[in-house]
């Protein structure tokens, strides 16, 4: 089934070119295993919500329990595969400075779907807030995923955090609890209207979380009354 991604166009920026526009995909939200499984549901599935839900977990269970002994996993998704991090001194385990992460790339299937799929282009976005992406600082890598312990780069526009708003700040909010994370100010290495630089805090929860940054900046001297909220497209993997 082909797809088609519906996108905005916004200003770009990150460089001194008036007609440089980037693209934002137009968000639609978070969903969670259970979203999916009532989108299943609402398709017509005949299986029971719980039955489903029982298999999806078990199957996520043993996908993460064979990547960890060792094994190479094709979902045909997504492969995982786990590597070790860091430098080994006295060729001994040190969790200060070696790190287990598995990796997560596309899968033949997603491949064939990316590849299929068309983008809409709406225009140019009328609200200049956006984000566009985020880096992980370890590796370089722009998937969304976010290493614990290290900086993460956010770029985007409007985006720094500025007000007297008790709401303002960075979050991350938990897919899997609905809990939000909140950076505190220490945790924001650099706070400039195009790029935000965030230590991961190391005892932050492994899991899949949803960007947003809330501010009342603008380019003028007095801030915006009320917050702007704007949310990440992709979501946030920490590992």
């Amino acid at each position: 089934m082909a797809h088609k991604l519906k996108a905005w166009l916004v200003k770009n920026n990150l460089t001194p070119d008036p007609t440089d526009f980037a693209g934002m995909v137009e968000s639609f939200g978070s969903v969670a295993a259970e979203g999916l499984i009532d989108e299943l549901v609402n398709d017509g599935m005949e299986l029971k919500r719980e039955t489903v839900l029982d298999v999806v977990t078990r199957y996520n269970r043993k996908c993460i329990d064979m990547a960890l002994r060792g094994y190479n996993v094709n979902t045909g998704l997504v492969h995982l595969h786990a590597t070790i991090k860091g430098v080994f001194h006295n060729k001994t385990w040190n969790p200060e400075t070696n790190l287990l992460h598995v990796s997560v790339s596309q899968g033949a299937e997603l491949r064939k779907a990316v590849a299929a799929t068309t983008v809409e282009i709406m225009g140019e976005h009328a609200d200049p807030i956006a984000l566009f992406g985020i880096t992980d600082m370890s590796n370089g890598k722009i998937d969304g995923t976010v290493t614990r312990g290290f900086n993460a780069e956010v770029k985007g526009t409007y985006i720094k955090i500025a007000g007297e708003d008790a709401a303002c700040g960075v979050y991350l909010r938990n897919l899997e609890t609905d809990n939000d994370f909140k950076f505190p100010a220490s945790n924001i290495a650099l706070n400039e209207p195009s790029r935000l630089l965030l230590l991961v805090p190391p005892t932050l929860t492994e899991g899949t979380y949803e960007l947003r940054v809330v501010t009342q900046y603008t380019v003028s001297s007095k801030p915006l009354k009320q917050p702007r909220t704007v949310t990440l497209a992709v979501n946030v993997q920490v590992v």
